[in-house]
């Protein structure tokens, strides 16, 4: 037998439902990820497994406590800084922005206003912090969800140093999150830890990863642990979870005004 419908998810709402969760004024989440080489301890999809996990759980973190529709993964990101990995497929930043911008506007001819985008992947940074200032201009709020409050926990847990100070990929970090989350696409006999040279210009010339390594880990992913990943994830659901509660008041305020 089915379980009960998942009234915040938009994929399983009939036309009377829509209508009916549209009427709160919702906050919307979008989980938006990559589809990026992450080595062969962690399958391409790991930022659209990780967007869809963290969506699903700010739900039930939030539960009736504010109005918020979940939208489906945008399964694509900007993935240029790894191109030329084998598991790459990716989009330009551009199209990125105005995919983001096209539904923010699509929600907002249906009464909405602020959309909460939870991203995996850092990569899709530039794009949705552009889309962001367009959509204000249209008097519509995109916030960015890039792992708020995880910086306090990921300090205190991680037992191995980062690769680069900017950056962390398929590493003790990102591997906790899938064992957590996902547990099921890990496969931790293969991993591994890589800890390139970067080149001297590194933070002022774009390269692609795969001229200074052979793989796209970053860092020692054999440190990674479910724990670590519960601990760090409770962290960050918490910090989203009050985000949306401060856009939705906020919002609140807004139609008040208008009325």
């Amino acid at each position: 037998m089915n379980g009960p419908t998942d009234k915040t998810d938009v994929t399983c709402l009939n036309d009377s439902e829509m209508v009916a969760a549209l009427a709160k004024k919702p906050v919307l989440i979008l989980p938006l990820g990559a589809v990026e080489s992450h080595g062969d301890h962690l399958p391409a999809g790991t930022d659209n497994l990780l967007a869809a996990r963290l969506a699903e759980e700010l739900a039930r973190v939030i539960g009736s406590a504010t109005p918020i529709l979940r939208l489906p993964v945008l399964p694509f990101g900007q993935v240029w800084s790894l191109a030329d990995a084998p598991g790459s497929f990716g989009i330009s930043g551009e199209t990125v922005t105005r995919a983001l911008l096209e539904i923010a506007l699509s929600a907002r001819a249906k009464g909405l206003s602020t959309m909460a985008v939870v991203n995996a992947h850092l990569g899709n940074a530039a794009a949705i912090r552009d889309a962001q200032r367009s959509a204000r201009e249209h008097g519509f709020t995109i916030a960015n969800f890039f792992y708020p409050g995880s910086g306090p926990v990921v300090a205190r847990l991680r037992e191995k140093p980062q690769a680069h100070p900017a950056f962390m990929h398929a590493c003790e970090i990102e591997t906790s999150y899938m064992l957590h989350l996902s547990p099921q696409h890990v496969a931790m006999d293969k991993a591994i830890a890589n800890y390139p040279e970067f080149p001297e210009d590194f933070d002022v010339v774009p390269y692609r990863w795969t001229e200074f390594s052979d793989s796209p880990v970053l860092g020692d992913a054999r440190a990674a642990t479910a724990e670590k990943g519960r601990l760090i994830i409770e962290a960050v659901l918490a910090a989203m979870a009050r985000h949306v509660g401060l856009l939705y008041a906020r919002q609140s305020q807004a139609h008040a005004g208008q009325g």
